[in-house]
């Protein structure tokens, strides 16, 4: 199936279109956590704990709204109105069971579901049946490292069908649960691991039981989404009995396939992947619909021991042994965006969701929430794809945004640097210096209207996205890509 339309306004906003972002719930006291590390302890000490590990690493990367708990429902209070306010329609929730009891839960049923405006955002609940790893990566005496196990996802076929069977009979009965044609959405990380222990016809019996479970108690039936798994296995996913697929994490994915001597692939080069290679190779994997997934970034370094000194030649998988995505920009994150509206607009027969890792995922780099660096930029360059009129409530300035001490010259290649990055989202190529690519200096450095700039707004609202937007709507087409003008 072709990926992109020669029609470049095929990247508008779909109609009806569904944007759901994952939250993970590792911010707020919890009983796990008390058992695990100590009383009160949360990942935010991870965040805190971050160090760059190489000139120019954006760690440690804070929260601009501070470390809030998400045990309290003013946290989501907080959350809610943000996210509802810049295009958010659903929060995706990991739900972990361990020990045979539901663990981290206490922030969506003490903190989200409490919250006086909850309504103006949906949910729904990922069951997210992976191995749980002690947080603290741990330095041996002969300089192995390793992050210990602490629990095993449900297995056994009672375990699947306890855990599971308690989302159904404990969420889906909420009046903002998410449904898709009226059927609750179920979303399961981990497909593979399903297949493994019940087997593919096992696993299409299971589904049908528990959405007869679902029915009992008033539901028309689930419609289960795979989020999560190695890409053999979205080929069965239709005889499993799964209703739609699509990725957690495509950054990194598409991270992992860069080259290995690329010890950092910028955000642009990956985002190109995505759009170009990732989504059409997954897509083609089964004929069920495939939902294209996007993610602002991916940097997992606050996890992790930092390395020994720099291999030469370099080779990534000898430094920084992890992967980590360097130079994201809000530009380039909302010309992806706009690529995954370009997709589903190309197939009307799907429903139109955008799925987006991650609300809060400070530690792996990949969060819509404001930090310290970019600000509100990431959140801003959603509500911009969506055609949204920026609240301005929530304006901020960033030291870092602050390029007064920067000559024109400077500024203007600072920006331009952005706008590569934005071509290389939408074209999967650098561009050149073709006429029609507008030099950013004069027009926004200035302000539209040819007065000083204004601050962040013309940095970040006006440049250098909406001017993407622009190129993306006067595109033209380069090796199935939607290509901007003054690409080669």
């Amino acid at each position: 199936m072709d990926t992109h339309s020669s029609d470049p306004g095929m990247a508008r906003k779909p109609d009806d279109l569904t944007v759901a972002c994952y939250s993970f719930p590792h911010f707020h006291r919890s009983a796990l956590n008390d058992r695990l590390y100590g009383p009160g302890w949360t990942e935010y000490v991870l965040v805190r704990g971050a160090r760059p590990w190489f000139p120019g690493h954006h760690q440690p990367r804070q929260p601009l709204l501070g470390n809030l708990d998400e045990r309290e429902p003013a946290t989501w209070e907080r959350y809610n109105a943000l996210a509802a306010d810049y295009g958010v329609d659903v929060f995706i929730w990991d739900w972990y069971w361990y020990g045979d009891e539901p663990v981290l839960h206490e922030a969506l049923d003490e903190g989200f579901l409490r919250s006086s405006n909850h309504e103006r955002v949906r949910f729904a609940l990922m069951w997210t049946n992976h191995t749980w790893t002690l947080q603290y990566p741990t330095v041996h005496g002969d300089g192995a490292n390793s992050r210990p196990f602490s629990y095993d996802p449900p297995q056994r076929p009672e375990q699947v069908w306890q855990s599971i069977s308690y989302m159904i009979a404990r969420y889906f009965h909420q009046p903002t649960y998410w449904r898709i044609d009226g059927a609750p959405v179920l979303v399961i990380y981990e497909a593979q691991r399903l297949r493994d222990t019940f087997g593919i016809a096992g696993t299409r019996q299971l589904l049908v039981e528990l959405r007869a479970f679902a029915r009992k108690l008033g539901h028309a039936g689930i419609h289960v989404h795979a989020s999560h798994g190695s890409l053999p296995v979205f080929g069965d996913l239709e005889a499993m009995g799964f209703d739609s697929y699509g990725l957690y994490s495509p950054i990194l994915l598409a991270a992992e396939r860069r080259p290995p001597e690329e010890e950092l692939p910028a955000y642009g080069d990956v985002a190109a992947d995505v759009a170009r290679d990732l989504w059409p190779r997954v897509d083609a994997l089964s004929p069920l619909p495939c939902f294209p997934a996007v993610s602002p970034g991916w940097d997992t370094t606050p996890r992790r021991v930092v390395p020994r000194a720099r291999t030469t030649p370099p080779n990534r998988e000898t430094w920084p042994v992890t992967t980590i995505v360097v130079d994201e920009t809000p530009a380039a994150f909302e010309a992806l965006i706009r690529a995954g509206f370009a997709y589903l607009n190309e197939r009307p027969g799907i429903p139109p969701v955008l799925t987006i890792g991650c609300w809060n995922e400070w530690t792996e780099g990949q969060y819509l929430l404001p930090d310290t660096r970019l600000g509100f930029g990431m959140i801003e360059a959603l509500a911009r794809a969506l055609g949204r009129d920026l609240p301005p409530h929530v304006a901020f300035t960033s030291p870092l945004d602050d390029h007064s001490h920067l000559t024109r010259g400077q500024r203007q290649r600072m920006e331009e640097e952005e706008n590569d990055a934005t071509r290389r989202v939408l074209a999967g190529h650098e561009a050149g210096g073709r006429e029609g690519v507008q030099t950013p200096a004069r027009r926004d450095l200035a302000g539209d209207d040819g007065g000083p700039a204004r601050g962040r707004d013309a940095q970040l609202q006006h440049l250098p996205a909406r001017r993407a937007t622009v190129r993306l709507l006067r595109g033209r087409r380069l090796g199935g890509v939607a290509a901007l003008p003054g690409g080669e």
